[in-house]
């Protein structure tokens, strides 16, 4: 065989491993490639060229689908059985098997996180909206327009009640409302409009069904039972629900409500009950949190069985169903987390296949003529809307779809589709590469997590990577560190955090998966739980530390979880100069407190660092931090699993009160290569891995996905000078961390996921790094109002007409516009929303 025959048949049995990239950069003497020659051989996140998507999750979703702008939440097919409304975020609109129906969108003004109902004769639709109310559609000839509105509260509060799912009555007369923070079921009569009754049931109702017979409603309670003073308890908004010692949701429960008298019985499901489907004297419910079906006597009010929703021995928590509907004995669930549909033979509980749809499916309508399903999809194809059209590309560019599925198609081609757009069937040894890192050559771990950058926006100046320097407005001048980092270890330009903002974003980042609940509240959130301040939004399957205790391993937190509504700092203050100004003269004024309602967590964070607000700088986090090491060490006490905050790289926009944007980004660098100095030059550097990720990138752009971001593995065990093309994302990062210490995955997705091959050797260069000092001043203060004029004047008021009252407050959009007007202060470019690739 020629040597030319042989490198072809390595390429082609190699190009399909991760392994492949590592062989490229083996041949290419160790050197940083200045032209690199393997680029675009790894996929990447997007449209792919058989028309499939990779996601932000690394699964990979099937094309083909009806696609729309937004993030849609809910659907409902009309009583014609050809078309089906959708709920989006801020319109409504029909779709039929042909595609979105011609100009019969309409706005809505904000979706809720459930709820689209059609009157039983299709002149009228019910769409739950974001704003608190019910908003009334009036349908004709393939048209809505606006009618009512229609309250769902009968007093004169001004909380949101939040309306979600929805039942009507078979006459059309009465609507029946979840009414989720009223923790009660609104009957209204629809001529009126006004509440005739209202039914108490318990936490958060998510979905209301009329029975058959209509003498009953069938309630699923999101948030389960009310809690005892026994009972380990927890906050979700203004609710308070039973949780387990990790902080996550304990129980769920469903309500019989008899419509004769209000009496209303109380039975335990599994967790996070979520979408109802009747059948005869049955009722099935969806634990989205639970991965099960719960079927239910309806008139004997009891729980006959509960029906695992999992495929052989894919028994890790991760599928999520979250709908469901049924005919002819089968049930089609919409399981989230597989971003397909399971099939379940009722009569045996036997789950018979799965089909494909698209990013997280919500709902389910089933046409009444043939045998075809529209599946919502919530998260659809991705973040594409824009890369799609070869344009720079944001988080928030949703896309959501419909999928059209015929069910009489051969399911078992389908379920090995959906099982390899998951990687069900990924071989062993990719998820368990054969490397010193994963053999115990590692025991400690620094997890840093940052704030809202992507790659094109730090890393856009470097040739060596598949960057954009028009998008590259923090370049080496501003992130010295980052690039120093990424030429003596790797520079990683195809990894991507799995979130889109901080709410979920520290899901991903802590528990390699955002739950039902995030998804379902995206449109409108009714808590933004960045900080472990949710219980509803914590996994049941655990957090990252959780699992690092479990198996007896050590650690130390160092502000992520820690709620900015527990942070104290005294004397109080408003300015960030105050506390730099403190800490730079040593006169030990200010001091402040940090605290986490995560109970597991507590006892191992440290007191002084805050995960919010920016006051504290990021050197400040980094004394702390290196401080705290360097005392441990000495000790032999390092952790195992260290988690740090380092934040300020999301900065505060253009408030007088805080540093201009380029000098809390600047910050946030010099910090992080301070704290990689310290480590690598202690005494556990020999057995030390740092990761470094973004939770989120906020509205940065980015030519090949909004996803894409900084991305770090530095170790005595890491390649030096390579540029690595691996497909990688938060949760391969995570899963790499486990591996080293040791630790359980947590779920299907973290277990599901290749850790980090390409960037490690076998061989260890124990060099330690030395930081690079900054190159501009880090506590140049944004000017006051009546300093500026012109463009800096009227993006300075943008920014401060923004909502900086807590984390992620401020619209995203604006305040990345405004953040590119600060940066952009002396050479004026535009903001590049719609910059093309080269």
């Amino acid at each position: 065989m020629s040597l030319k025959t042989g490198f072809a048949n390595l390429y082609a049995g190699a190009k399909k491993h991760r392994a492949f990239h590592a062989l490229i950069i083996f041949l290419s003497s160790g050197a940083l490639l200045s032209s690199a020659s393997d680029l675009g051989k790894a996929p990447k996140m997007g449209r792919q060229s058989d028309g499939s998507y990779i996601v932000s999750t690394e699964q990979r979703v099937d094309g083909g689908a009806i696609s729309f702008p937004g993030r849609p939440i809910d659907m409902a097919m009309h009583p014609s059985g050809e078309f089906a409304a959708v709920l989006n975020h801020s319109n409504t609109f029909l779709v039929s098997r042909d595609g979105v129906l011609p100009k019969s969108g309409i706005y809505t003004q904000g979706a809720g996180y459930r709820g689209v109902v059609w009157s039983p004769d299709g002149s009228r639709l019910y769409v739950s909206s974001a704003r608190g109310v019910v908003q009334e559609l009036l349908y004709h000839s393939g048209h809505l327009s606006t009618g009512r509105e229609i309250t769902v509260k009968n007093d004169s509060s001004k909380r949101n009640p939040r309306p979600g799912g929805m039942t009507i009555t078979k006459d059309g007369g009465r609507l029946f409302v979840a009414v989720l923070d009223k923790n009660s079921i609104v009957e209204i009569d629809l001529a009126t409009k006004n509440i005739l009754a209202e039914f108490p049931v318990q936490n958060l109702p998510f979905e209301v069904k009329l029975s058959e017979d209509e003498k009953t409603l069938v309630v699923s309670n999101w948030g389960g039972r009310k809690a005892n003073e026994e009972d380990e308890q927890a906050a979700t908004g203004g609710a308070t629900v039973v949780v387990d010692p990790r902080g996550a949701s304990a129980s769920g429960t469903v309500s019989f409500i008899r419509l004769k008298d209000g009496i209303t019985k109380h039975i335990e499901v599994g967790l996070h009950p979520t979408a109802i489907a009747i059948e005869g004297r049955r009722a099935y419910v969806a634990n989205a949190a639970s991965d099960s079906l719960t079927e239910i006597d309806v008139p004997l009010q009891k729980t006959l069985r509960t029906l695992p929703l999992h495929w052989g021995a894919m028994n890790l928590f991760g599928s999520m169903p979250c709908a469901l509907a049924i005919r002819n004995g089968i049930a089609y669930i919409c399981n989230g987390g597989d971003n397909a549909i399971c099939e379940m033979v009722l009569s045996t509980g036997a789950v018979r296949g799965f089909r494909p749809a698209g990013f997280y499916p919500v709902a389910i309508a089933l046409s009444r003529k043939d045998s075809y399903a529209f599946i919502l999809n919530t998260k659809g194809n991705g973040s594409v809307l824009n890369t799609s059209k070869g344009r720079a590309g944001n988080v928030r560019d949703f896309q959501g779809t419909v999928s059209i599925i015929d069910l009489a198609s051969d399911l078992k081609m389908a379920t090995k589709r959906v099982a390899a757009n998951n990687g069900w069937d990924t071989e062993r040894k990719k998820l368990r590469p054969n490397l010193a890192v994963y053999q115990g050559a590692i025991r400690h771990v620094l997890y840093i997590i940052k704030e809202n950058r992507t790659y094109d926006e730090i890393f856009g100046d470097m040739p060596q990577g598949d960057g954009d320097p028009k998008l590259c407005s923090l370049g080496e001048n501003i992130t010295p560190n980052s690039h120093a980092l990424a030429r003596q270890f790797a520079l990683f330009d195809n990894a991507y955090v799995a979130g889109t903002n901080s709410a979920d974003g520290h899901q991903w980042s802590t528990q390699a998966l955002s739950n039902d609940y995030i998804e379902h509240f995206y449109t409108g959130y009714r808590t933004y739980p960045f900080a472990g301040d949710c219980a509803m939004a914590i996994s049941s399957a655990g957090s990252l530390w959780d699992a690092a205790l479990n198996k007896g391993r050590t650690i130390r937190d160092y502000g992520e979880f820690c709620d900015s509504k527990l942070a104290i700092i005294t004397p109080s203050t408003k300015s960030w100069l105050d506390l730099w100004n403190d800490r730079k003269d040593a006169t030990n004024l200010f001091r402040t407190h940090a605290g986490t309602r995560m109970k597991r967590l507590r006892p191992y964070i440290h007191p002084e660092v805050l995960q919010w607000p920016l006051l504290q700088s990021d050197q400040r986090r980094a004394d702390l931090f290196i401080s705290d090491y360097r005392k441990r060490s000495r000790a032999g006490k390092v952790p195992n699993l260290m988690i740090l905050s380092l934040p300020c790289d999301h900065t505060e926009g253009r408030n007088p009160n805080y540093p201009k944007p380029k000098c809390m980004i600047a910050d946030n660098d010099l910090a992080l290569g301070r704290i990689v100095e310290a480590v690598s030059r202690s005494p556990e550097w020999k057995n030390t891995c740092i990761f470094v990720i973004e939770d989120d990138t906020q509205f940065g752009l980015d030519h090949v996905d909004g996803h894409r971001t900084l991305f770090f593995a530095i170790s005595p065990y890491s390649k030096r000078k390579i540029v690595d093309h691996e497909l990688s994302n938060t949760v391969s990062m995570i899963r790499s961390i486990e591996l080293m210490l040791g630790l359980d995955p947590m779920n299907r997705f973290d277990a599901l996921t290749p850790p980090l091959r390409d960037c490690f050797s076998n061989t260890p260069d124990y060099s330690s790094y030395k930081v690079v000092p900054n190159r501009i001043v880090l506590d140049e203060m944004n000017p006051s109002l009546r300093m500026m004029h012109g463009e800096d004047l009227f993006w300075a008021k943008k920014s401060l007409a923004l909502d900086w009252s807590g984390p992620d407050r401020a619209d995203p959009e604006t305040l990345d516009k405004v953040i590119w007007s600060s940066l952009h202060e002396d050479d004026r470019a535009p903001y590049p929303q719609l910059a093309r690739k080269n």
